[in-house]
């Protein structure tokens, strides 16, 4: 039987300018949806945005710790991505545990991500990224990271992991219902795989 407890917590970070609304919205029999509402932003849009990457980590370090207290993925789209993988990257450090993967969406990887800014960022949003392009390099997460997006602005996401990174070719035209079923789907395929025993590390594109 189904349960609330069985089921795969997804902890979503919307991109720049997106409402989190739209994950809300996410339904799938198998997947428990957490979306994460930076401050400054739709229903917490009184107060005041971070302007440093840093200091949104610890933030939501300490005001998610309860959520991500039991076993998850984390994903996130645009800017989202930057922002779940630097949670991911605080949490390992600190020995509080490791996600079982980090599910990332139309984002360049850290080291290359202040060079593409979208169009629809705001000035806290721009402030974030230019302040995560000082944060020093941190050893590879040692979960898998698995990538949806242009492979030209995707590539680098493998060098930030050792447990393995699979891309999948997407648009960011695609509609918004294609990459939620493949974001979903991917989730939980990764989420049963680290059930059952992980996989041998590997780096490869689906076609």
């Amino acid at each position: 039987m189904d349960t609330e407890v069985e089921r795969t917590l997804f902890v979503c970070f919307p991109g720049a300018g997106e409402a989190a609304g739209r994950y809300r919205a996410w339904r799938d029999p198998r997947i428990t949806v957490h979306v994460v509402e930076l401050p400054g932003r739709g229903e917490r849009r009184d107060e005041h945005p971070y302007r440093d990457m840093w200091l949104l980590v610890e933030s939501l370090a300490a005001e998610l710790a309860e959520v991500l207290a039991r076993p998850h993925v984390l994903f996130g789209a645009g800017l989202g991505a930057l922002v779940a993988y630097r949670l991911a990257q605080r949490r390992v450090a600190a020995g509080l545990g490791v996600p079982r993967a980090l599910v990332v969406a139309h984002q360049a990887p850290p080291d290359r991500a202040a060079r593409a800014v979208p169009a629809q960022a705001g000035r806290a949003d721009v402030s974030l990224l230019t302040s995560d392009a000082h944060l020093p390099v941190a050893p590879p997460l040692p979960c898998p990271i698995r990538g949806f997006g242009e492979p030209q602005a995707m590539t680098g996401w493998g060098e930030h992991t050792t447990g393995g990174f699979v891309l999948t070719p997407a648009r960011a035209q695609d509609s918004a219902a294609l990459l939620r079923d493949a974001v979903l789907r991917a989730g939980y395929l990764i989420s049963a795989l680290a059930v059952q025993g992980p996989a041998p590390p590997s780096k490869l594109t689906e076609v």
